[in-house]
């Protein structure tokens, strides 16, 4: 190769080397503004539409459309024990990704029933049909509504146990935090929704960015109640640390059980210890009042 070759090649290389440094100067901010500006979209997924209720559970549901005090609209499932009417109740938040109707919550509801409770299960504004652009806040009034509504029924906080899975953990924790129950239950709970989005993109300021936060981590020690924590080992949407995690910032007394089958099927493949647990802790934390079913 001649000097001018050499001398065009190593300058071609120099400029190549500024472009892509270029670019990825380039690139970095742009990913920040395209994650901040599309915020809403990447933490919720709100499925549109319900699927159809299964029959076993249709003769007894009640759908109940509210008004929540922001104006937007919600809508209640109520899930009654006729047998038992003074049977305590479930305030149950489900997860993103779902909606009030999904095949994974209804098998939670059969659970919980079948544990002897009853169950009121909010959906969430721009879920299910809902209009409205879901937020926390959003998210958090359709939560306290739920509880409002059993409390303007005459139940008791004694008879109220609080249920949240996933993204609805965040929601009880946010609940739990500011009313009276008679315990909690938290399946499949991360610390933070910055906290987890920190973890999957660690080459960004994403504490500095992000708004939507759910930040069970400075909540949880603030629930009196008994808590039950339960958490697949082999989670790999939320990573069993956050379990952990909370487990230690939590009061007194607090309970963390290990499951297995991942964040969405634990209460299958695991289902004799899920339920083990479940009816374990209400018969410890409701005492006399614990459902037949639990005791």
């Amino acid at each position: 190769m001649s000097r001018a070759d050499d001398t065009a090649a190593r300058r071609f290389l120099r400029w190549s080397l500024r472009g892509a440094l270029a670019a990825v100067v380039l690139a970095y901010p742009t990913a920040i503004a395209y994650l901040m500006a599309n915020e809403v979209s990447l933490v919720f997924v709100p499925p549109q539409t319900t699927p159809a209720v299964p029959p076993a559970l249709a003769a007894g549901l009640e759908q109940l459309p509210r008004s929540l005090p922001d104006g937007a609209r919600g809508r209640l499932w109520v899930l009654r024990q006729p047998a038992t009417p003074q049977a305590p109740w479930a305030v149950y938040l489900h997860g993103n990704g779902a909606t009030v109707g999904a095949s994974v919550n209804v098998e939670r509801y059969q659970h919980l029933r079948d544990l002897g409770l009853q169950v009121v299960a909010p959906e969430y504004p721009g879920y299910g049909g809902l209009p409205g652009v879901p937020s926390e806040q959003g998210l958090v009034a359709a939560a306290r509504d739920a509880y409002a509504w059993l409390r303007s029924q005459g139940v008791a906080p004694t008879r109220i146990v609080i249920y949240g899975w996933s993204l609805g953990s965040g929601l009880a924790t946010a609940l739990a935090s500011e009313v009276d129950e008679r315990a909690v239950i938290l399946e499949g709970a991360f610390t933070g929704v910055d906290d987890r989005a920190a973890e999957l993109y660690p080459w960004l300021p994403i504490r500095l960015m992000i708004r939507t936060r759910f930040a069970s981590r400075d909540r949880i020690g603030a629930i009196g109640s008994p808590l039950l924590l339960l958490h697949a080992a082999d989670d790999t949407i939320v990573p069993y640390a956050h379990g952990q995690r909370l487990l230690t910032l939590a009061r007194e007394p607090k309970t963390l059980v290990t499951l297995t089958g991942g964040h969405v099927h634990p209460n299958r493949a695991d289902a004799a210890r899920y339920l083990a647990a479940i009816r374990t802790f209400l018969a410890t934390s409701l005492g006399s009042d614990a459902p037949a079913a639990s005791r």
